[in-house]
C-alpha cells in the first residue's frame, strides 16, 4: 500500500536529516526591492534642501530643486517670433527653429561705409570707433554712430533718420555738413534679427510675447523689474502661471498670496484665480475674481492709485490638497484698465512682487 506524506511533514523530515547530516551555510545581502535612483532632469545649481539619511519621503514629494537660469535679450529691440513655451525642452526647440525666440534690433539699420570718398584731409580719413557722425542724403538728415573699425573701412549704426535698405548715405563729422567734414560714405544695411539661445534644460517662464519691446539687457524669461516680475501685452488669454506644485502629504487649508499692480489708467485690473490637476482644464477659484490697482508715482496721486503693490489672499479648494502636481493661473478677466475707464493698451504692463502658496500644519 502507497503512504502520502504531507508537504509540511516532508519539509520536516528533509530539515532534519539535512540538519543531522551537515550543517549548510550560505553568505547573502539583503536587498531593498524597489530602489529608485532620483536623476536630475538638467545640468543646474542645487538650491538649499532638507532631505537627510534616514527620512521618509512620499511619491511626488519635492526633495531637491534646481536654480532656473534667465534667458536675456543680448540687445535691445522688439520680439519678432516666439517658438518656445513653458514646459518645452530648450535645446530640442533650439534645434527644430533656430532660437528660443527672434528680437528684432532696436537700430536695425547701419551705414556699410569707408573712406575711399571723403574729404581729402588726413583726419578725415582717420575714424573712430564711438564717435558721433551726421548723416545725410539729399535732403534727409540723421545721426549715427561708429560701432567698428577696420582700415578704410567702418560700420555706423544709424540711430536717428528716415533710410531704406540700399540708400547710399554721407558721413560727415560736423552738425552743419559742409563738404570739408565728410569722412566717407556707403550703402544702408540691415542688422540681422538676434536669436535667443540657451542650454539645456526646460522652459518653465516666459513673459515676452510676440511684438513685445525689450529693453537691453532684460531677461526675456524670469525678468524683474521695479521690485517684481512684470509682463506686458495682456489679453484674456493671457495670465501668470504657477505650475507643477506638489502638495502631496498636505491635507489642511491652502491659500494663495499675491502682491500685484499695473500700469497707470491702461494696466489691466480684473482678473481672476483659476486652478488646474491635470494642466489642460480649470476652475475658477472661489472667491477668486480680483481687481488690480494702479501704481502711482509724485505726479499721479489719484484715489484709485496706490504707491506699491496690493496684497491679495484666496483660500484654495480642498480639491488641491494631497496632489503630486498642481497648476494655478491668475488670467486676465478684462481689458478695462485700472481707472476703470480706459482700456488696456499694448505694452501695459502688471506686475508680482510676491506669490506663496502656504498651509496651516
Amino acid at each position: 500500500m502507497k503512504k502520502w506524506m504531507s508537504a509540511a511533514a516532508a519539509a520536516a523530515a528533509l530539515t532534519l536529516t539535512a540538519s543531522c547530516a551537515l550543517a549548510a551555510t550560505a553568505d547573502a545581502k539583503i536587498v531593498a526591492p524597489n530602489t529608485e535612483k532620483i536623476t536630475a532632469p538638467f545640468a543646474g545649481t542645487l538650491l538649499p534642501f532638507d532631505a537627510e539619511l534616514g527620512d521618509s519621503v512620499s511619491a511626488g514629494e519635492t526633495l531637491f530643486t534646481l536654480d532656473t537660469v534667465p534667458v536675456y535679450a543680448a540687445q535691445a529691440g522688439t520680439v519678432s517670433a516666439v517658438f518656445a513655451k513653458v514646459g518645452d525642452d530648450a535645446s530640442g526647440v533650439a534645434a527644430h527653429y533656430g532660437a528660443l525666440a527672434v528680437v528684432e534690433p532696436k537700430n536695425a539699420l547701419y551705414i556699410d561705409a569707408s573712406t575711399d570718398q571723403a574729404y581729402n584731409d588726413a583726419d578725415n580719413r582717420y575714424i573712430h570707433a564711438g564717435e558721433s557722425l551726421y548723416l545725410k542724403m539729399g535732403n534727409t538728415k540723421g545721426t549715427g554712430v561708429v560701432t567698428s573699425v577696420s582700415g578704410k573701412k567702418y560700420t555706423v549704426e544709424i540711430l536717428t533718420g528716415d533710410y531704406d535698405v540700399g540708400d547710399t548715405v554721407r558721413c560727415f563729422r560736423e552738425s552743419t555738413t559742409p563738404s570739408d567734414s565728410e569722412v566717407g560714405r556707403g550703402k544702408v544695411t540691415r542688422y540681422a534679427d538676434v536669436q535667443v539661445l540657451a542650454g539645456s534644460g526646460r522652459i518653465y517662464f516666459g513673459n515676452k510675447p510676440r511684438g513685445d519691446v525689450d529693453s537691453n539687457g532684460q531677461g526675456t524669461a524670469n525678468t524683474v523689474k521695479g521690485g517684481g516680475m512684470y509682463s506686458a501685452l495682456w489679453d484674456t488669454d493671457t495670465y501668470w502661471l504657477i505650475s507643477n506644485v506638489s502638495t502631496s502629504g498636505i491635507r489642511s487649508q491652502l491659500s494663495l498670496q499675491i502682491e500685484t499692480n499695473s500700469l497707470l489708467a491702461t494696466g489691466p485690473r480684473d482678473f481672476v484665480v483659476e486652478y488646474s490637476t491635470d494642466g489642460t482644464s480649470w476652475t475658477a477659484v472661489p472667491g477668486g475674481s480680483y481687481t488690480v490697482i494702479g501704481q502711482c508715482d509724485s505726479k499721479n496721486a489719484l484715489p484709485h492709485y496706490m504707491p506699491g503693490f496690493k496684497v491679495f489672499d484666496f483660500a484654495l479648494p480642498a480639491a488641491l490638497q494631497d496632489k503630486a502636481s498642481v497648476s494655478i493661473r491668475l488670467r486676465c478677466a478684462s481689458l478695462t484698465g485700472t481707472d476703470g475707464k480706459s482700456s488696456v493698451v499694448p505694452n501695459a504692463t502688471n506686475r508680482l512682487g510676491h506669490v506663496s502658496i502656504k498651509y496651516n500644519k
